[in-house]
């Protein structure tokens, strides 16, 4: 009798297209990310992203600027955001927009990279 083996999701990863990849993957690297230059994996503490380069540069449309500046692409709940801004302010992250707090209860911050897609980081106030 085989033992029933109940379902779990591990980890997911976004996937995004890019013109320009070891570019972005620069950024990322610098702002302590992990980064595997040959498949386009960026990962830290959970949060993974693949990036594909592409020719088909009109097929590559972030959420923002299309949707505004609250439009992001993947958001990442945190804990101890403050030193996680101060960290990234210090490498030289581009922010989509600066730590705040906001009337749903969260502290937020948003950082972009140079082929215009956003990360958000957020952490409940309550």
């Amino acid at each position: 009798m085989s033992e029933v083996v109940e379902s779990k999701i591990k980890h997911f990863s976004a996937i995004f297209f890019v013109s320009r990849r070891e570019q972005v993957l620069d950024y990322y690297s610098k702002l302590g990310f992990w980064c595997d230059y040959e498949m386009g994996f960026v990962e830290r503490e959970g949060l993974m992203m693949i990036f594909h380069e592409s020719e088909k540069t009109d097929a590559i449309v972030p959420n923002y600027p299309v949707h505004g500046e609250n439009a992001l692409n993947v958001y990442a709940m945190v804990e101890g955001i403050d030193n996680l801004y101060d960290e990234f302010k210090a490498k030289g992250a581009l922010f989509q927009y600066e730590l705040r707090s906001n009337n749903y209860q969260m502290k937020e911050f948003a950082i972009k990279d140079p082929q215009g897609y956003t990360i958000g980081f957020g952490e409940s106030l309550i």
